[in-house]
């Protein structure tokens, strides 16, 4: 029996004593432990749990809301975990945000209520005599809540006069930059004004049309815009420059929008009770005559204060035609409002502005303005209507002030400096036709030298960076009037590239497009079509001035 051998004792381990604690951040580094954890027998008792360290409860009111501070804690950590690339992205993309949320605000013309007395005029309507510098202009008081327009009055003595509001101060006159070479004296135009009008009834305009230089295409040309004119009309009567056509213009005016369409229409011989458009050209004037206010302005909704004058010029225009054309007695006393108010907003200098004159107010006119009122006073004059004879006096004055060289033309205001501006078309045309209204000659070496300078400067050229409609509106007329080689030159030009121009097709047939047009982006589709128009109906709208060849 062999002897059994002696049990092994209990194996007995060290105590291994505290576990030594970590030097790493809270909780220790993924890195820096076992997978495992044993226990002291060596036993494997599964993975160690993470270590978590403790975060404070936010209370109860802040987790159910959001609060200041805890959005402010989380934009700082979205700050501080994101490239700096996406920050400066994002706060660009702000700063183009707020800009776009500006709006650019476009001044509104305050409406101007006017009230003009003056003597009663010794030479007849139209008279041109030379202007005396020294001479103060009417006496016109401007007060906002006029509620009616006061008759020519017999002048007062001077001692009733004195108790009467000063008008707006005269700038000092000053000399123009170049004088004019001397021409011969001027004189009253040949045809009388009063018949200027007479081509446009459908039998006169068939034989003038072969006289002046018309062609079928021409009229053919003429009759697609009209149509064009009277789709855009809108319900309520008006004409609006942003639409409903494509390529409208940026900033509305729906006075000048209908007076333009209307200069158009009746210029092809359209009025209320006669022509092919009668029915538009009544709702039309049905529509604006009860808009004009007691001081002979119209109403036809906001606008901005720089083309305010240009549209009082220019409605006064068509509702004198309207008068002249018919002798309608409905159009007597809007046409005589609406022309003693454009009297009334003469300058002190002679021409006209963006406003009335303004006590303490640069109270100088520009060439641009002035064009559109010459033209008023005359379609006044057509239709019969007296205008004092010291305002074309005046006017002459502003013509000889605004004067700049016979190779730079007419600059834009009575200013010491343009001697340094560049030639202006628009300027010089409407000066010039002006000029022939106001009586120089056809044979006059100074309106023969401006013609000339028109046509070499300013061809009618529809390549982009010459389009200008504006000018070639003005350009048109004063070859006209003139005749000869001038006109045949001209009339050339305007069939070969006016008439092709013209959209032959499509929604927007028989209108021209404004694009490129010097002025195209400010008037619009309607703009560039109702003076394209008017070109185009020359040969008949307006009697030339000089009789003869």
């Amino acid at each position: 029996m062999e002897p059994r051998p002696p049990d092994s004792p209990t194996p007995r381990f060290p105590d291994p004593g505290p576990t030594p604690r970590s030097k790493a951040v809270v909780g220790g580094l993924p890195w820096g432990e076992s997978p495992t954890r044993q226990s002291p027998a060596g036993i494997d008792i599964g993975p160690r749990e993470p270590h978590r360290p403790h975060v404070p409860r936010r209370p109860r009111d802040e987790r159910d809301g959001f609060s200041w501070q805890w959005l402010r804690s989380r934009w700082d950590a979205a700050v501080a975990k994101s490239p700096a690339f996406a920050v400066s992205l994002a706060a660009h993309l702000l700063l183009l945000l707020v800009l776009a949320l500006i709006g650019i605000r476009e001044q509104v013309a305050k409406r101007l209520r006017l009230e003009l007395s003056f003597g009663a005029a010794n030479e007849p309507p139209g008279a041109v005599e030379q202007a005396d510098e020294a001479a103060a202009p009417p006496a016109m008081m401007i007060k906002p809540e006029i509620a009616k327009v006061e008759p020519p009055m017999p002048e007062k003595p001077p001692a009733e006069q004195a108790a009467a509001v000063p008008p707006p101060p005269v700038p000092d006159p000053i000399a123009p930059v170049a004088a004019e070479p001397p021409g011969p004296p001027a004189a009253a135009a040949r045809t009388a004004v009063g018949a200027l009008l007479s081509g446009r009834s459908a039998e006169a305009r068939q034989r003038m049309l072969g006289a002046g230089g018309g062609t079928a295409e021409t009229e053919t040309a003429v009759s697609r815009a009209l149509e064009w004119l009277v789709r855009q009309q809108r319900k309520d009567g008006l004409w609006s420059l942003m639409g409903p056509y494509a390529d409208g213009s940026r900033q509305e005016n729906r006075l000048a929008a209908t007076a333009l369409a209307l200069l158009a229409l009746q210029g092809a011989g359209n009025t209320p009770t006669a022509g092919e458009h009668r029915q538009a050209v009544a709702k039309a004037w049905k529509a604006l005559l009860r808009q004009q206010q007691p001081d002979g302005t119209f109403d036809a909704g906001q606008m901005i204060e720089q083309h305010a004058m240009y549209a009082h010029g220019q409605i006064t225009i068509a509702v004198c035609e309207a008068y002249g054309m018919t002798q309608d007695p409905q159009f007597e006393e809007p046409a005589a409002r609406a022309l003693a108010y454009a009297v009334a907003a003469q300058m002190p200098d002679g021409g006209w502005r963006y406003q009335p004159p303004r006590p303490g107010g640069d109270n100088r006119g520009d060439m641009s303005v002035t064009g559109w009122y010459l033209m008023a006073l005359k379609s006044g004059e057509m239709a019969g209507l007296g205008v004092p004879a010291e305002t074309y006096a005046r006017l002459v004055a502003f013509l000889d002030g605004v004067f700049v060289s016979p190779a730079k033309g007419y600059g834009y205001q009575i200013n010491p400096g343009q001697k340094f501006f560049d030639f202006r078309p628009a300027l010089t045309a409407e000066a010039l036709l002006c000029r022939q209204y106001l009586g120089w000659q056809r044979d006059d070496p100074r309106l023969a030298a401006g013609v000339e300078l028109l046509l070499r400067e300013a061809p009618l050229d529809l390549d982009y960076r010459r389009k200008n409609v504006y000018a070639w509106y003005y350009q048109t007329q004063v070859c006209h009037h003139h005749g000869g080689a001038a006109w045949n030159d001209w009339n050339r030009l305007m069939q070969e590239q006016l008439v092709p121009a013209q959209v032959e097709s499509g929604r927007e047939q028989g209108s021209w497009d404004p694009a490129n047009d010097q002025w195209g982006h400010v008037g619009g589709r309607l703009y560039v079509t109702s003076l394209c128009a008017c070109m185009l109906e020359v040969y008949y709208r307006h009697l030339t001035l000089y009789e003869g060849p």
